[in-house]
């Protein structure tokens, strides 16, 4: 339904392929995707519940919330990322 949100407890071929292209240009952190939400709108709107897991061996892993935009033409990108434990 356009506009309302899907929410999948699961990542399709075609969501993972999405998430890496765009999370392809993070430097500090490694995200594992475990879940999705989608919004069709002029393009499509993901909302990825990932675990960030950092690159440095002094970081600590945290849950976090990504947002990322694919126009209807055009690439993926990458429109918020939120740590998640900072409301726990």
């Amino acid at each position: 339904m356009p506009g309302g949100w899907n929410y999948q407890a699961y990542l399709t071929p075609y969501d993972a392929y999405i998430f890496y292209r765009a999370m392809n240009s993070e430097d500090n952190y490694f995200y594992i995707p475990l879940a999705v939400a989608t919004q069709v709108v002029n393009g499509t709107n993901y909302r990825f519940l990932a675990i960030a897991e950092p690159k440095d061996t002094n970081g600590t892993p945290f849950f976090s919330l990504i947002e990322i935009y694919k126009p209807l033409n055009g690439e993926a990108q990458i429109t918020n990322i939120t740590a998640i434990d900072q409301y726990l």
